[in-house]
């Protein structure tokens, strides 16, 4: 899959997600997971992981969702019942967002990049997920005028993330630290 075609239809919105989650896939080479399934994510997980030889596994809470999109159901948002060893980039994603906060701090040492969505400081209300950034050695985000997403991790440098965005979407990359 090219970058092309993983980032077609993605907005500076509620698909800016594959920009930074492109990225990450191109600075590792193992498991992907996403919690949190969904049109705008999973197939182009899916499809990359495909071409690509590598692992991927979406969960989902949400049974519907987790049927359309071919997801493990987390019954009951029992979220802290999975326990991840072997993961490379972790999407986060999921509801109840105010779960969120807990898996980025399970993984921070785990997962070797996570992926957020909906960091916007707004959203910060409910999510309360900024606050656990510092905790990390690399963190990336793309600030807009809708939802945000931060890409962080203490194993890969993602300085070579840094100031792209002259393709076309309405976007900033900013280095946070």
């Amino acid at each position: 899959m090219k970058r092309k075609d993983f980032l077609e239809g993605a907005t500076n919105n509620d698909q800016n997600h594959r920009i930074l989650s492109w990225e990450a896939l191109q600075l590792t080479t193992g498991n992907v997971v996403e919690f949190g399934s969904g049109h705008g994510s999973t197939p182009y997980f899916r499809r990359y992981c495909t071409d690509t030889k590598r692992g991927f596994r979406s969960y989902d809470n949400n049974k519907e969702w987790a049927e359309a999109t071919g997801a493990i159901l987390v019954n009951d948002n029992k979220w802290d019942e999975i326990n991840l060893t072997d993961v490379d980039v972790l999407f986060i994603d999921h509801a109840p967002g105010e779960d969120r906060k807990f898996q980025i701090q399970k993984y921070k040492d785990i997962a070797k990049i996570l992926v957020i969505h909906d960091t916007e400081p707004p959203a910060d209300h409910g999510y309360q997920t900024r606050q656990y950034y510092p905790q990390f050695k690399y963190w990336v985000e793309i600030r807009s005028n809708g939802a945000w997403c931060t890409m962080v991790s203490n194993f890969v440098d993602l300085s070579s993330t840094h100031g792209k965005g002259n393709d076309g979407y309405d976007y900033i990359i900013t280095n946070a630290k």
